[in-house]
């Protein structure tokens, strides 16, 4: 096979590259397959903890006054009186964020006075949403209240 400019390449070279390029294409595609993106590992790792053992005692349904319940995906997308309680991409939009920062005018600061989340959770909530609050479908998604081993 010839190019442009007269360079002659063997067939079997040709053949090689084209190979090791869907060789190459293959492996990154199934690399990704069944593998969290970032986002959700994020969310699992850091975030998940936080919910599970600061939140979950009380958002665990929509019986819950707020109607938040975080047990799942949906707390994504859910609103109470036309605000959402996590506005991805937008941290300082949350009513999330705003409650457990215990700033703004947020009249009903989570947890409880005597529970504060440490700054460092609150960053991670902040940067969980600021990177668009990927929650993961399914089994690795849902939460379920756990002792913090803390208190």
């Amino acid at each position: 096979m010839q190019d442009a400019s007269g360079c002659v390449y063997p067939l079997s070279m040709i053949r090689s590259l084209l190979i090791c390029a869907l060789l190459s294409s293959l492996l990154g595609f199934l690399s990704s397959c069944g593998t969290p993106s970032n986002g959700e590992a994020f969310f699992t790792s850091h975030v998940k903890p936080i919910l599970e053992q600061n939140c979950l005692a009380c958002h665990n349904s929509d019986a819950h006054p707020s109607k938040l319940n975080l047990s799942g995906p949906d707390a994504v997308v859910a609103t109470r009186n036309s605000v959402r309680f996590i506005v991805p991409g937008h941290p300082n939009d949350s009513l999330l964020v705003k409650a457990v920062s215990r700033k703004g005018s947020h009249p009903n600061v989570m947890p409880r006075l005597d529970l504060s989340l440490t700054e460092d959770q609150i960053a991670m909530l902040r940067e969980w949403i600021q990177d668009g609050a990927a929650w993961p479908k399914g089994e690795s998604g849902k939460l379920v209240a756990k002792a913090n081993p803390e208190r």
